[in-house]
């Protein structure tokens, strides 16, 4: 490999934009965007103005919550098919939950977001976690 060609590949590596900001391009509603494996937050991207509604030990705990909610779907999956999505609506914000072949995404909205919007967005980007 020439320099050249090394040089052009770590141009073209540095402009590829992480997923989670990716997706928050996509809506100014969304707030937040994260990946969860294991049950546990691996990467996220969170919108600079949104303030967090939860503490640093809250969001642990909902991230937890919202796998342990997942796994319960995995029962149904022989009887009514695989999951695809899950939303939780609130007061203050909404939930949207995307099931991955290995992991979940996680995304918070404004409550008054167009969910099914945002999802069919997500879903155009095919992005590789």
């Amino acid at each position: 490999m020439t320099f050249l060609s090394y040089l052009s590949k770590l141009v073209q590596s540095s402009k590829q934009i992480d997923p989670c900001m990716q997706i928050l391009s996509l809506d100014n509603a969304i707030r937040f965007a994260g990946r969860i494996k294991d049950r546990k937050l691996i990467s996220f991207a969170r919108r600079p103005n949104a303030t967090p509604l939860l503490d640093e030990e809250l969001s642990n705990m909902i991230h937890y919550q919202t796998s342990l909610k997942t796994s319960w779907e995995d029962m149904f999956n022989n009887t009514l098919g695989k999951t695809n999505w899950m939303i939780t609506s609130k007061e203050k914000v909404k939930l949207i939950t995307l099931f991955l072949d290995d992991g979940l995404l996680i995304i918070s909205t404004r409550s008054t977001s167009n969910h099914d919007t945002i999802i069919k967005k997500i879903q155009s980007l095919n992005i590789k976690f």
